[in-house]
């Protein structure tokens, strides 16, 4: 027997070939004989629909009903929603032929009805029946052992997932393919060109799958044909997943090709477990290297480019190097959150070049490239978003950030300066509350040179000075004062502006204004007060940024 042949098993049409039922006869229902046999049952009480299962094939005498045949057709719609596979009744006994009526509504259902000699024996029948089941089980099983066998042997061997693929479509006759919780689809050579010429791609996307609750068989237009798709859920570490894609492209899918994808997606899963303990282990001495680069452990460059070596990070010494340091600004992300989002950075590297080199230090995301180009930055802000789809899915306040970007130095050796301004910047960014999308040094204006004033004594007399009186105002007249301040000044002093944004009248601001003039007892139209107010306001709003979190930028510096 083929093992073609074996996957498709005991159908109707079979039954007829048997021994046991020579000189049967279909009398309706013929479409329906190419429909599984799995099992066989006896039909002798009129609430059998009670008892019976799918793929069974029913047999009976008639004699529940033999006092009114035409009962048989309200009872064939029961048993197709059941799914019955046929039924077999023995004439002659209790009834001498099967009304017309009932013949009809099978034809309808296209449900098959074998009329039995007088003479069958229903035990042998069930006996001939079950071990015609029991060989096609046992060959199934034989089947799907040799199959896992040879699979499991191909991971053995270290070829890869591709080449499995490969073997899958050759046992199965169809494509396949998986796609990874990055959204990166694996296929094998056989099936890439198809992939490209069909547009599946385009198609076959990761949120398309995650939102589509109905997992299983799912439909695809491609081209002008309608294809069946099997798709099978793969779990992955920290609870992602991968989902394993077959294309009843040539052949319908056969019971035992079925099988074949579930026991496929357990070894799935443990060579994806396998391939992701190689990549810790790896991932350990890229983070160490990493983290000793960026810190300016490593002495000379000799010693950088062997550790970068063995790391499979060469260093291109023609080009720039610039550190990124992600700031989280509101929710942050967890020590195993971060981990996930690193592991799915590097996944969307190629495998032939390292655009990004990610790590973590302390509670912070790292980013080290190349070139000097605001693309990069453009792209590898898109990465992070991807990476993020999942988590922020999961939690119902998503995870935002800023990119500290340190200088550019065209010198490996030199990559320290720029992760030190890096850390810098995320610190002096936090206590500012500065939360644009990309942060320079520059950037930071005057508050580079305040961050660095120690918080002594005169300091904060000097902001005590400016602030109290506002500050006191503001507590007992429930007023805004500073805040408006602060719009004033972020508008340029325009007042008209100021009022727009504060959603209230310009003459209330010029009030406002007026109140501040009286209580500091100074001239807004004058530089030196002026330039003293706005430094006292942002000192003030430093102070307030520490005392949030105790005087440590907990959220956004290193």
């Amino acid at each position: 027997m083929s093992e073609q042949r074996v996957g498709h098993g005991l159908i109707c049409r079979d039954l007829l070939g048997m021994p046991h039922l020579a000189g049967s006869k279909v009398l309706a229902g013929h479409p329906g004989l190419d429909t599984a046999v799995i099992r066989v049952n006896v039909m002798e009480v009129p609430d059998v629909i009670d008892w019976v299962m799918p793929g069974e094939f029913l047999i009976s005498t008639g004699y529940p009903f033999r006092d009114n045949p035409s009962a048989f057709a309200e009872l064939i719609p029961q048993l197709v929603e059941k799914g019955v596979a046929a039924l077999g009744i023995k004439t002659k006994r209790f009834l001498d032929e099967i009304p017309t009526r009932v013949l009809d509504v099978a034809e309808q259902y296209q449900f098959p009805i074998i009329e039995l000699p007088p003479g069958t024996v229903f035990s042998e029948v069930v006996r001939e029946v079950m071990e015609r089941v029991l060989v096609h089980e046992a060959a199934q099983l034989a089947l799907l052992q040799r199959r896992f066998q040879r699979f499991s042997e191909l991971l053995l061997e270290g070829k890869g997932l591709e080449d499995l693929l490969g073997h899958v479509e050759e046992e199965l006759t169809n494509p396949i393919l998986l796609l990874s919780s990055v959204g990166k689809l694996r296929v094998s050579p056989s099936t890439e060109r198809l992939t490209q010429e069909m547009g599946l791609k385009k198609q076959l996307t990761l949120e398309q799958l995650q939102k589509n609750s109905k997992l299983g068989i799912q439909h695809l237009v491609i081209g002008d044909r309608e294809i069946k798709m099997t798709v099978t859920k793969i779990k992955e570490q920290y609870g992602i997943e991968s989902f394993l894609l077959l294309l009843e492209w040539h052949q319908e899918l056969t019971p035992i090709d079925t099988l074949t994808l579930e026991r496929l997606g357990v070894l799935i899963h443990l060579e994806m477990m396998n391939m992701n303990a190689r990549r810790e282990v790896e991932a350990k001495y890229i983070d160490q290297f990493l983290q000793d680069w960026l810190i300016g452990r490593i002495g000379t460059r000799r010693d950088l480019d062997l550790r970068a070596e063995a790391c499979g990070c060469p260093i291109d010494h023609n080009g720039y190097f610039r550190v990124v340091l992600v700031r989280w600004l509101a929710a942050v992300p967890d020590a195993v959150q971060l981990k996930r989002i690193v592991q799915q950075l590097r996944q969307q590297e190629s495998l032939h070049s390292r655009d990004f080199l990610y790590v973590i230090l302390g509670d912070h995301l790292v980013v080290l490239f190349n070139s000097e180009a605001s693309l990069q930055e453009k792209e590898l802000r898109r990465r992070l978003k991807a990476s993020l789809q999942g988590i922020n899915s999961q939690h119902s306040s998503p995870f935002t950030f800023s990119f500290c970007l340190g200088k550019i130095v065209n010198s490996a050796e030199d990559v320290n300066e720029s992760y030190l301004q890096a850390s810098n910047i995320c610190t002096i960014s936090y206590i500012c509350g500065m939360e644009q999308e990309m942060i320079t040094y520059e950037d930071l204006g005057i508050y580079k040179i305040l961050y660095l004033l120690p918080q002594g004594r005169e300091l904060a007399k000097f902001r005590e000075e400016w602030i109290a009186p506002l500050e006191a105002h503001d507590w007992k007249h429930q007023s805004s004062l500073i805040y408006t301040l602060f719009i004033y000044f972020d508008q340029n002093e325009n007042v008209r502006k100021t009022a727009q944004k504060l959603y209230t009248h310009h003459n209330t601001v010029i009030y406002r204004l007026e109140r501040v003039k009286e209580l500091l007892n100074v001239d807004l139209q004058h530089a030196d007060d002026r330039l003293q107010l706005q430094i006292a306001l942002k000192l003030y709003a430093m102070e307030m940024r520490r005392l949030e979190n105790g005087n440590e930028p907990l959220r956004g510096g290193l």
